[in-house]
């Protein structure tokens, strides 16, 4: 594969290019599978990270009590003492 033959999008890409294509096919596939399996892992993280939070609230109060005392402990323009 020549690297004209795809859209370069940086000088990054060619210098990896420069570096890799004389690599056996097999090497290359290899190369490739690994890259692809990299970004579709992060993906899937940054998708279900959330996940691990569903459920674990755990409190006696109901949603409407809840949210009445963060209304009722804001300190936006209030002073505090600490």
């Amino acid at each position: 594969m020549n690297v004209s033959a795809f859209e370069v999008s940086s000088p990054l890409s060619v210098k990896y290019w420069s570096l890799l294509k004389n690599l056996s096919d097999m090497v290359k596939l290899e190369l490739a599978a690994m890259l692809v399996n990299s970004v579709a892992h992060k993906e899937s993280k940054k998708e279900n990270w959330t996940d691990q939070f569903a459920g674990k609230w755990k409190d006696s109060r109901s949603a409407e009590e809840i949210i009445d005392d963060i209304y009722q402990t804001r300190t936006e323009n209030r002073e505090i003492e600490l």
